[in-house]
């Protein structure tokens, strides 16, 4: 039922009192009147009152798939006799894991921006159009959710950077400062954009953007690193040094050392053009740094499986 507004201020005081006085919204020249739970019965009980067909199929969505799953479940025992899985146990295993998890969530969050920059690339008639909006939301709330999980990701490279002073190594403590800076700073965009800080001279996009390019550094500082190490395992082999040369083992290390450094310099490569499109520093195409995003995530993933 709709109500001129100029009866409305005499329904609203009709209503004082009710809880149910925030669903008001104005409509034209028109209030639309509440829905109040108690017409359809507690729609919060385990059997609600089914009102219309795709209310009982909402009811019936979780029950539905928890039995799919059992299903599956059966059809495993009779195949294989055992309940027990190896690849079940595995995936568990894999996202039990804090970082793991991060890194899935990530491939998922870049494969969004990626969906965004093709639908940009077609015309309103593309499938997936109409559900841009939808998918940069899942975007937004992954890209959250991750952020809110980073605190005290600084912790373990503070003794690294302690070491790394101490020892004379210019570049891992170059490297470490600037990503302890990037994740402390990236705490104070949590709390910006929550409303617990209030910064005079930055909104918090603009303070996420400049801590993007401390991030940016960092992955060119990663980069150098990995040559470094590159270079140091060559050098070594040329000096027949026991570690990775003079035996199949050795060699094997050495090589596999090697390989896993080109994989992170492909990364390092990969998220520095990432960030200097996320930073709007340069600005790119979300379709390709959405892919590179994937990847680089998969690269780091692939370490925790």
């Amino acid at each position: 039922q709709l109500y001129p507004v100029e009866e409305s201020w005499k329904y609203f005081k009709e209503l004082i009192g009710d809880p149910y006085l925030g669903w008001a919204r104005e409509a034209g020249s028109h209030v639309e009147a509440p829905e109040h739970p108690s017409d359809h019965g507690d729609n919060e009980a385990y059997l609600p009152p089914i009102t219309a067909r795709n209310h009982g199929l909402q009811i019936l969505a979780g029950p539905a798939l928890m039995a799919c799953a059992l299903g599956l479940q059966m059809l495993k025992k009779n195949l294989s006799g055992v309940h027990k899985s190896e690849l079940w146990a595995h995936i568990w295993k894999f996202i039990s894991k804090a970082e793991a998890r991060d890194k899935t969530g990530r491939i998922v969050q870049y494969c969004c921006r990626m969906l965004q920059g093709i639908i940009e690339h077609f015309p309103q008639s593309f499938p997936l159009a109409p559900f841009k909006k939808e998918i940069a939301e899942v975007q937004t709330t992954l890209a959250w959710a991750r952020r809110t999980h980073r605190w005290g990701k600084e912790m373990p490279h503070i003794p690294v950077l302690g070491q790394a002073i101490s020892s004379g190594d210019v570049l891992e403590a170059a490297q470490r400062a600037v990503l302890i800076t990037f994740l402390i700073q990236d705490h104070v965009y949590w709390l910006l954009k929550v409303g617990i800080l209030k910064f005079q001279n930055y909104s918090a996009i603009q303070w996420h953007r400049r801590n993007l390019r401390f991030i940016t550094l960092s992955h060119v500082l990663n980069f150098s690193l990995c040559v470094r190490e590159v270079m140091r395992i060559r050098q070594k082999q040329e000096k027949q040094d026991p570690k990775y040369s003079g035996s199949k083992e050795a060699l094997a290390k050495a090589e596999s050392e090697i390989y896993d450094n080109r994989r992170m310099m492909v990364r390092y490569v990969l998220t520095f053009f990432q960030m200097l499109h996320v930073s709007e520093v340069k600005k790119l195409d979300n379709w390709y740094v959405g892919l590179f995003g994937m990847i680089s995530s998969y690269i780091d993933a692939s370490k925790l499986w």
